[in-house]
């Protein structure tokens, strides 16, 4: 091994475990002094992440000097992951967005299949054929397929018009000829 690699690990390893007897002191007198002074919890807790955030941050700069990385390949290395990691996040929204939006109906079933609705104020109109996982499937008037994103559902008006193929629900019983009769 490189003793210049070598020398940079040694290094590395007594800054790790100085900086972490350093900051397990500051947290127990911190213990100490909540216990002391009485001091509430909540406070004491945003004390200890105070500790650990500073710890964390010395650490990193302390290795930063030791194996002499500069900020400007750090912020290129920072933003460039920032920059994926956003992308990536919006790719994959609408299709989470979708299929949560696909389960909400499932379980809600504000309309069915053979429902004929219509989603306001676009004036998207049509018979639904299924409800899938991504979207739902609409049959308009002249026999046209509709597929309309679940989400969208969550975010319009939806019109039920009427059903379809139904059976239709018996009218209440007339009371005035159970009270005659008993």
């Amino acid at each position: 091994m490189d003793p210049i690699i070598f020398r940079k690990l040694i290094l590395s390893g007594i800054m790790l475990l100085l900086i972490y007897a350093f900051f397990q002191i500051l947290k127990f007198s911190a213990k100490n002094t909540q216990k002391k002074f009485g001091i509430r919890k909540s406070r004491y807790f945003a004390i200890r992440r105070l500790l650990t955030m500073s710890s964390l941050l010395l650490t990193l700069a302390m290795l930063f000097l030791i194996w002499d990385v500069t900020l400007k390949n750090v912020w290129i290395s920072m933003t460039s992951i920032l920059a994926v990691t956003a992308i990536a996040f919006f790719a994959i929204w609408s299709l989470v967005g979708n299929i949560l939006a696909g389960i909400i109906l499932y379980f809600t079933s504000p309309f069915k299949t053979n429902d004929v609705i219509e989603v306001m104020p676009d004036g998207i109109c049509g018979t639904v054929l299924a409800i899938n996982t991504f979207y739902t499937i609409l049959m308009d008037e002249k026999e046209n397929y509709i597929n309309v994103p679940n989400s969208l559902f969550f975010q319009k008006y939806i019109q039920v018009k009427k059903t379809k193929h139904r059976t239709p629900v018996a009218p209440p019983p007339d009371e005035s000829k159970e009270s005659a009769h008993g």
